[in-house]
């Protein structure tokens, strides 16, 4: 049967408007989908199932357990740090968390909640362009962290499968020998001193570096950051 030309029309606009609409449910599928594979730390404090599709970035070379899942715009990732700490407490945890902020300056909005059945705190913030929220629980005297970080404009595009994600996270009750606490422990120094680095506190990034060379006198990254801060400030 020959169309008419406003039927032709019609028809063509009929289907443009199914392509789009079938490319956007593919696209919001891809998106908002799980892997169908748990990610497990190789260091064996958790597992996780991962948004499907986000890129895996492991770090060998830090003692603790870390990852981070890279999703599909820039800045977009969900990361897992898990480290041992000197305290065992909520209570604990929350002053840990406070003491943070009153060294570095910047309001998290520190929460009390609940994560799997366990006490938590759960902190939000803005830095450099980037919104995040994480939670933070206690297993033992290990410190579980779990944070999401986006731009203001993607932020909420992604929250739904991120909020499915935390949700498979489970973690493995692991208790880090003294050695691993003392390794931990560096780590996070060396950490926390890049970041103040970055954010232009070098009498801070200096501190953290003190207090990790405190614990481990001839750690060869502290000692290398410790002359670059020197050398910048």
């Amino acid at each position: 049967m020959k169309l008419t030309k406003g039927q032709l029309i019609t028809s063509i606009f009929a289907l443009a408007t199914l392509l789009c609409l079938t490319v956007a449910v593919c696209g919001q599928t891809k998106g908002g989908q799980l892997a169908a594979k748990r990610y497990v730390d190789p260091k064996g404090y958790f597992k996780i199932v991962p948004p499907e599709g986000w890129r895996v970035q492991e770090y060998p070379q830090d003692p603790r357990g870390k990852v981070a899942f890279i999703g599909p715009e820039s800045n977009v990732d969900l990361r897992v740090l898990v480290n041992a700490v000197e305290f065992s407490t909520i209570d604990e945890l929350v002053s840990f968390c406070k003491s943070i902020e009153a060294r570095t300056g910047l309001s998290t909005n520190i929460q009390r909640t609940e994560f799997g059945g366990r006490p938590a705190v759960k902190r939000s913030y803005e830095m450099k362009g980037v919104q995040f929220f994480m939670y933070d629980f206690l297993v033992g005297s290990v410190d579980h962290n779990i944070q999401y970080g986006a731009p203001p404009n993607a932020y909420q595009k992604y929250m739904s499968i991120i909020t499915k994600s935390i949700e498979t996270y489970e973690p493995i009750a692991r208790t880090a020998s003294e050695k691993e606490a003392s390794q931990h422990a560096v780590a996070k120094k060396l950490r926390l001193a890049q970041l103040m680095m970055d954010n232009g506190n070098y009498d801070l990034a200096l501190d953290y570096i003190k207090e990790g060379l405190e614990i481990s006198p001839k750690d060869q990254k502290l000692l290398e950051l410790k002359k670059e801060v020197e050398g910048a400030r």
